[in-house]
């Protein structure tokens, strides 16, 4: 079974991001469909959709919220947050196969890259 997952390291503390909360949505007929929520596990992963949610493809939105996790660091950070909840659109071709989204995240930044057998056909 095809599964969207994500996987997030915190660069600043060296670790795999426990605790990242993440909302996902997926165009269905026209419109966004709210899918379950998911959290971080230990290992920084959690399983966004699967099965027939990310095999018949389409255009996904992922927002995840680091803003909340680094909240939760101890760090001292200013009131207004420079990374808060970042937005991920993205479509992805029908495929059998995994589609990993990878973050490293800062307070101050984030990257992303994909990993997926499946044609990504929009990152914006």
């Amino acid at each position: 079974m095809a599964e969207l997952a994500i996987g997030i390291f915190d660069a600043t503390s060296g670790k795999m991001a426990e605790g990242v909360s993440a909302q996902v949505r997926k165009i269905v007929d026209g419109d966004w469909q709210q899918l379950p929520d998911s959290t971080t596990k230990s290992n920084g992963q959690a399983s966004l959709c699967e099965g027939s949610a990310i095999e018949d493809g389409g255009y996904f939105e992922v927002l995840v919220f680091l803003g909340a996790y680094f909240d939760q660091s101890g760090q001292d950070l200013p009131q207004i947050k420079l990374v808060d909840i970042v937005p991920l659109r993205f479509g992805v071709e029908p495929s059998k196969g995994n589609v990993d989204i990878n973050m490293s995240i800062t307070p101050h930044g984030y990257t992303i890259g994909f990993s997926t057998p499946a044609k990504i056909l929009t990152l914006a």
